[in-house]
């Protein structure tokens, strides 16, 4: 029998804690900071810096975004109309250490003109049908599922479970799902999960953390893990 995702969560949850997705700047800092127990409590500020942090997450590790958010709050630019005023150039030299930092320049240019014409504000921009929203986000140029769902949950706060390799990793050894699309995935969580975005925000931050310390692509920890006894990967080790 496979184990129920809430099992799994609260297994998870035990072992490791509540992670303080998505970190963002406090006021006056200098770099994001994981919050436990922060969720959907956010200025506007941080809503927008969240949604600008998922797109230059792409392709590269969180530490990587973290030095380009702090190259852009050192530069001044901490809100739409700074981004706006970048010149192109500029701005890929300030987040350059995301990688990819041309076409990422592109893409939070698009993002912020789009988002200028919406009001200007993340929050009640991110309100009203979530279906809607959602399909708004992914029909902007470099948006895809993992990063529209990431700007839903962590800068919306809505319940937009965000699916990435992790994910995959850890519900194919689970015995979840094999070879699932990003859509599979997560309606195969959804459809077993509350609707609830503070879980989802948890459980997706646990999913990252439970990879990276012990569910690794090559050589992962099973002795030990939290989820072996559940686990079809690691009980059959």
């Amino acid at each position: 029998m496979l184990p129920a995702p809430l099992a799994v969560y609260r297994r998870l949850l035990e072992a490791y804690g509540a992670q303080g997705w998505w970190p963002v700047t406090p006021s006056g800092g200098r770099r994001p900071r994981y919050r436990p127990g922060g969720c959907g409590r956010l200025a506007e500020r941080q809503r927008l810096e969240v949604c600008l942090g998922a797109i230059l997450t792409q392709n590269t590790s969180w530490g990587n975004v973290e030095k380009a958010l702090a190259r852009l709050h050192e530069a001044g630019v901490r809100d739409l109309e700074g981004v706006l005023a970048q010149p192109a150039r500029r701005l890929q030299g300030l987040i350059r250490p995301s990688g990819y930092f041309r076409q990422k320049a592109k893409k939070l240019k698009a993002f912020a003109r789009h988002l200028a014409g919406c009001g200007g504000k993340v929050g009640p921009w991110l309100g009203g049908d979530l279906r809607q929203r959602r399909e708004e986000l992914l029909g902007l140029y470099g948006v895809g599922p993992e990063t529209a769902d990431s700007i839903l949950l962590y800068a919306g706060g809505r319940p937009s479970f965000v699916v990435d390799a992790y994910t995959l990793r850890i519900g194919a050894r689970l015995g979840w799902f094999r070879k699932a699309s990003y859509h599979q995935a997560q309606s195969y969580l959804t459809r077993r999960l509350p609707e609830d975005a503070g879980l989802y925000n948890e459980f997706h931050a646990l999913f990252v953390e439970h990879a990276k310390a012990r569910c690794r692509k090559a050589a992962p920890l099973c002795q030990g893990c939290p989820l072996r006894e559940v686990c079809r990967y690691g009980g059959a080790r």
